[in-house]
């Protein structure tokens, strides 16, 4: 296959963050449809998820480090409707798009640790994400889908699954029996890490910021669930033994609680911080008590296949809260920056 099996249409319609600010700055233009390069496939986009990153990169936070105009959403799915020169992915192919950008040769990137690459970047923060049409990817940054997977589904994934992934499974080594503390349910990283901590046999304590949140912890699979505002909360949960590994991406409002939750020898994981980045820490019960604290970014492409592979046998599922018509992208972003769902805000194309 070839560069010339590009559709016949020559412009697709994009989402596109036009500089920095309010939600005023989103807008759906008309752009140019560029034929896949050597190495690239071409992907008609069913769907796309947004993220909190692209709600940082709107509002330009932190200033100078998000470049405008651009396309957000790093997590998309679709078919293949072109391919560049030496690609053989035959037309048609259902894809989920793997959301990391980085160089593909160096060291790090041939050790399939992309997310550790010089280089790292996603789509939708340093180049053109998913929301829009169509898409050119690398051949290598596709993973095809099996078969009766909605696309739907696979795009509402990447992300937030890879994530917890490679938190649980690479950064922290969870093992079954062991007792696992994550932070909101209604978040799509928080609704993965509790599905792929029951997957690999962990017990999972879930901590929520309202009651309309329980329902959905339990149905997750969450055995005991407290609100994350009781300061009571961590003693609960070292009477029943301490926790073995606390999942975090809250920062700020946790962090203590966290600390204070884990078992003598236990863990803590982190990949985000949207309440805040500024922590304080007792250097004397982080030694005291050998706990230990990682940090992880993304995940690598065979997680993203992992995870996909669990979704497609009905081990875990993203929550999907909205849907939204590309046109409307604007108010799905104010729907998710607004916390008006549980879950993964889409748009449908």
């Amino acid at each position: 296959m070839s560069a010339v099996d590009t559709p016949e249409k020559s412009t697709h319609l994009a989402l596109v963050t036009t500089r920095h600010g309010g939600l005023e700055v989103m807008q759906v233009q008309q752009r140019p449809t560029v034929p896949p390069g050597a190495g690239e496939v071409q992907v008609r986009i069913r769907a796309a998820a947004f993220n909190h990153l692209d709600l940082w990169v709107r509002r330009g936070e932190p200033a100078g480090h998000w470049p405008t105009p651009i396309v957000p959403c790093a997590d998309g799915a679709g078919h293949v409707v072109a391919v560049g020169q030496g690609v053989e992915l035959p037309i048609g192919t259902e894809v989920a798009i793997y959301p990391v950008i980085s160089c593909h040769v160096c060291e790090r990137c041939l050790a399939e640790q992309p997310q550790l690459c010089d280089r790292f970047g996603l789509l939708g923060e340093h180049v053109d994400g998913c929301a829009q049409e169509v898409v050119n990817v690398s051949v290598r940054d596709v993973v095809e889908l099996p078969s009766g997977l909605d696309l739907v589904v696979a795009a509402a994934m990447p992300t937030t699954f890879i994530t917890a992934w490679q938190m649980l499974h690479s950064r922290a080594q969870v093992q079954a029996g062991q007792r696992v503390v994550v932070h909101g349910p209604g978040s799509g990283v928080g609704s993965a890490a509790i599905q792929l901590a029951r997957v690999l046999g962990a017990e999972v304590i879930a901590t929520i910021r309202k009651d309309a949140d329980e329902a959905l912890a339990r149905d997750l699979g969450a055995s005991e669930v407290f609100r994350n505002d009781d300061p009571q909360w961590p003693r609960l949960v070292r009477k029943m033994g301490g926790a073995d590994l606390v999942f975090e991406h809250v920062g700020a409002a946790t962090w203590q609680a966290s600390i204070k939750a884990l078992k003598r020898g236990g863990k803590i994981v982190t990949c985000g911080a949207t309440t805040g980045f500024e922590v304080s820490l007792n250097l004397r019960k982080l030694f005291f008590h050998s706990i230990s604290l990682l940090g992880s970014t993304m995940g690598t492409r065979s997680d993203l296949k992992t995870v996909i592979e669990y979704a497609a046998r009905g081990l875990c599922k993203p929550h999907i809260g909205a849907r939204f018509p590309l046109t409307k992208g604007a108010q799905a972003m104010g729907v998710l920056e607004r916390r008006e769902v549980q879950g993964k805000v889409l748009i449908e194309m």
